[in-house]
This record gives structure tokens, C-alpha cells and sequence, in this order.
């Protein structure tokens, strides 16, 4: 079997905000409000959790601006949304599995 993982640097495709988003719904909404999120293309990927949050969702935007707008304006708008809380990614070190080379 062979895999293929490519690594993107996101700074190059005009990323300079990444965050992931612990996302609080209605038990009920979990599915729905999961696959909603998931159609934005700031969205990386969605799924659910356990916990206080059963929702993560990790988010890349062009910049801080742009990361506030996706979090007032679309995110604000989704239904079932109890609470959340967005924790920034302030650099990283590995990703699919590669240790990136000059980080920390």
C-alpha cells in the first residue's frame, strides 16, 4: 500500500488565520449543524466530540479580520448554536504526520 500526504504551506495560499472552534449545539442538531459548517470553504475539516463542546471545527481565514467575519456573520447565523469557543493556532509544528522542519 502506498500513501500520499501533500503539505501545504497555508501562508502561501493567503492563510495567515487558522483557529479551531469548539462548537456547542442541540443534541438533536449535531448532524445538521456539523454538515452546514462543513460547506464553508474556511472550514478544514468538522466532527464530532464529546465533551462540553460535540462539535470541532477547525477554520482557516485570509486574517484576523476575516476570521471575526466568519465567526459573527456565518457562524453567528447557524441555528442550534449553544455556545462556542475558538481557540487560535498560533503555529504548527507537525501536520499529517510531518515534522515540519525550523518549527519551535
Amino acid at each position: 500500500m502506498l500513501r500520499l500526504a501533500t503539505e501545504v504551506d497555508l501562508a502561501r495560499l493567503g492563510v495567515r488565520a487558522e483557529a479551531l472552534l469548539w462548537v456547542t449545539v442541540a443534541p438533536g442538531a449535531v448532524e445538521e449543524t456539523g454538515q452546514q459548517l462543513s460547506h464553508h470553504p474556511q472550514v478544514r475539516f468538522t466532527t464530532a466530540t464529546t465533551g462540553s463542546a460535540n462539535l470541532l471545527v477547525a477554520v482557516a481565514a485570509a486574517g484576523l479580520d476575516a476570521l471575526h467575519r466568519f465567526l459573527s456573520d456565518t457562524v453567528g447565523a447557524v441555528d442550534h448554536i449553544t455556545a462556542l469557543e475558538a481557540t487560535p493556532i498560533l503555529t504548527g509544528v507537525k501536520r499529517t504526520g510531518l515534522v515540519r522542519p525550523g518549527s519551535l
